[in-house]
């Protein structure tokens, strides 16, 4: 009798068996999980190298059909030479403020040289206003996307009948209004970040023998290149990446922009999940992440 109600047991998973069960499947789940958001971040940062790339050729482009580059935008930044924002009057006409080398304070800014903060040599407008003619008619002359031909100083010939349609077509974002009376039209990414757009002239020698300090290339985009490559580069384009931070400072130029943040250790840290010794570190991390692309 006793033999038999041995062999009647029912079999089953003892408590610890399940526990070993639990934890071999968490522990699976959390490698997909980390796989699968590895994998989403590498296809983010493919798109954004696409599109950055198409940047650089749309911006080839115009250089090509008007024998120069997109100007420089004043956008209006705290840290800048002139915070008066991106549009300014001309007579009676709304036309773009840009830099301009001809005069010798915003020359020694572009070079890195000026009271102005040397960080803030981009714009996040340059390439909405010329690339994709985002302005409106009173500004390039065209009603929607598009824009009659630009002149060296950045305006547009409305005197001329010789149109150009936009050069980009974004796959992921797209143009984003945030004030048209204020000409904040901004290209952005799919992450929502505006791409920014860098340019900068050569430094004067100082000395040291580093081709580096004598181009005076602003520090984000040399983190990201080496100097074969940025030795005779006139030009960048600049994602945020995936991870939607660029490294250095976050753009508060005005109210009303919610999709810029101040780049700080903690908000950093808190989105990739990660704890930081210093703020150095912080931006080192987001900087990683950084697409950028040069141009000559």
């Amino acid at each position: 009798m006793q033999a038999r109600r041995a062999n009647c047991r029912r079999p089953g998973f003892t408590l610890i068996e399940l526990l070993i069960a639990i934890l071999v499947i968490a522990i699976l789940m959390g490698l997909l999980l980390v796989g699968f958001s590895h994998a989403i971040r590498l296809a983010k940062r493919a798109a954004a190298g696409q599109d950055v790339a198409s940047l650089r050729v749309a911006v080839e482009q115009f250089h090509s059909d008007f024998n120069m580059l997109p100007p420089l935008v004043k956008d209006g930044f705290p840290g800048t030479l002139d915070t008066s924002g991106p549009i300014r009057t001309a007579g009676k006409r709304l036309v773009p403020n840009v830099y301009s080398v001809g005069d010798a304070q915003e020359l020694d800014f572009l070079r890195g040289e000026s009271n102005g903060d040397p960080r803030y040599r981009f714009s996040v407008y340059s390439l909405s206003y010329y690339v994709m003619g985002a302005l409106g008619k009173e500004v390039d002359g065209v009603e929607g996307p598009g824009a009659r031909a630009p002149k060296a100083d950045g305006t547009f010939d409305v005197m001329t009948n010789r149109e150009y349609k936009p050069l980009y077509d974004p796959k992921t974002g797209g143009l984003e209004t945030v004030d048209a009376k204020q000409g904040r039209i901004e290209l952005r990414d799919q992450q929502g970040q505006a791409y920014r757009y860098y340019r900068w002239s050569p430094g004067r020698t100082n000395g040291s023998g580093s081709q580096k300090g004598v181009l005076n290339i602003p520090a984000l985009v040399a983190a990201s290149k080496d100097q074969g490559e940025l030795g005779d580069a006139k030009y960048a384009i600049v994602a945020a990446g995936a991870d939607g931070f660029f490294g250095d400072i976050g753009v508060e130029s005005y109210a009303g922009q919610p999709s810029d943040q101040v780049e700080s250790s903690s908000l950093i840290g808190s989105k990739l999940g990660k704890s930081f010794q210093s703020d150095a570190d912080a931006e080192a991390a987001a900087r990683a992440d950084n697409v950028v692309e040069v141009g000559r």
